[in-house]
């Protein structure tokens, strides 16, 4: 373990420091009297005026700030993947960066533009799975919005892998490997990305069958949907990360690539970018198993890949499987 990683993760304040990259609090709920909801609240929504990039930190249970991005899908993770997302060249300049932030003589933002403390994030995962059993397994208009076919959405392969929530959010579950239980789910809709409250991430799963022979492993559950649409394989099974993961969700993911049986297919088909090609090097080098690197031609995912292939071609489908 890098000790001092670990203490970036704990100690600097992440909304602290996305007060001094330009963000700022968005004063959401108040109380019934007009007042300010206490600054110990679990989940702190911040928002950059000039890019109107809106993100959501918390305080996991190990004491790591995270946050992700309601905008990005894979705008996530910790004070660490927030300056790297934020235009820091490599992990040393990082390093460098937050050291300052350790020091007790170094400049402090003004109060009010922070939270000096951040309640503990507690886990729930009864009441995230007792909220995905209330939606509705209906047709959703954001997988039509997105391009994704009735035939494909209506697939045995994912029919029982979403439901829509409220306001036209459609709700990706996250299952317990052990138990086969829903321990969490991801939100989505046009412009926004949310994880259940309470919840616990692992990795949402299209429906497996025994004779499945080839795994694809994408970054979001749209990917999977669309990675489908454009290359349609009766055996295949479909894996979506969720945006970046952590160390629990990474060992999940290699136990899902190793129950798959001896010569099936892995393909990481991870978005065509950076954060992309690292997490397809990290999938690699902890899967153990040979792995098909398959990225979008375009950058930077498969979905966008679909979208386009509807503008210029609206009536085909592309059935080769690139290389």
């Amino acid at each position: 373990m890098d000790d001092e990683l670990e203490r970036f993760k704990r100690d600097v304040n992440l909304t602290e420091l996305a007060a001094s990259r330009g963000y700022r609090l968005v004063d959401r709920e108040r109380s019934a009297e007009g007042k300010r909801r206490g600054s110990t609240q679990a989940s702190i929504s911040m928002r950059h005026p000039d890019t109107d990039d809106k993100i959501i930190i918390r305080r996991d249970r190990d004491g790591h700030w995270t946050y992700f991005s309601v905008r990005d899908d894979r705008d996530n993770g910790t004070v660490v993947d927030f300056l790297l997302r934020r235009g820091h060249p490599s992990l040393g300049a990082v390093r460098k960066e937050l050291r300052l932030w350790l020091r007790v003589d170094r400049p402090k933002m003004p109060v009010a533009l922070y939270r000096p403390s951040v309640r503990i994030h507690e886990r729930d995962e009864a009441a995230a799975a007792a909220a995905y059993s209330r939606a509705r397994a209906v047709r959703c208009r954001y997988l039509e919005d997105r391009g994704i076919s009735r035939e494909v959405a209506a697939d045995r392969r994912f029919a029982g892998a979403y439901r829509m929530g409220e306001h036209g959010n459609v709700l990706f579950p996250h299952y317990d490997p052990a138990t086969g239980l829903v321990v969490g789910f991801e939100v989505k809709n046009n412009g926004f990305t949310s994880f259940a409250t309470g919840g616990r991430k692992t990795f949402w799963m299209s429906e497996g069958r025994p004779d499945d022979d080839r795994l694809v492993i994408v970054e979001t559950a749209i990917d999977a949907f669309s990675y489908h649409q454009i290359f349609p394989h009766t055996g295949a099974r479909y894996i979506s990360t969720g945006g970046a993961v952590g160390p629990e969700a990474l060992a999940l993911i290699v136990a899902a690539i190793a129950s798959m049986p001896a010569g099936a297919d892995i393909v990481s088909a991870t978005d065509a970018d950076k954060e992309g090609e690292k997490m397809h090097k990290r999938l690699e080098v902890a899967g153990g198993r040979p792995l098909r690197r398959h990225a979008s031609p375009l950058p930077k995912d498969w979905n966008d890949y679909l979208q386009s292939l509807e503008r210029t071609r609206p009536h085909q489908r592309e059935r080769r499987f690139e290389r």
